[in-house]
């Protein structure tokens, strides 16, 4: 069967500047591996996108999200 992975493109480069001033990296998956259920972010990380693991795609997502804000209480 045809590819096995996929890869997309962001739509903005890290660091580029927008209406606001420079808008954060946006976690997005770079790249998907159908049969083995692995996934690979465009920061780098790589793990599974099985539902429920605690370590997983989501769980990476929620992590991001979190330092985000934690980050955003620091600014000024």
């Amino acid at each position: 069967m045809g590819m096995h992975w996929q890869r997309s493109v962001p739509s903005r480069q890290p660091g580029a500047a927008g209406d606001r001033g420079v808008e954060p990296l946006k976690h997005v998956i770079e790249e998907y591996r159908h049969r083995l259920r692995q996934v690979t972010c465009t920061c780098g990380w790589q793990g599974t996108s099985n539902e429920g693991d605690p370590t997983g795609w989501k769980a990476h997502l929620a992590q991001v999200r979190r330092e985000q804000r934690q980050e955003g209480l620091k600014a000024p």
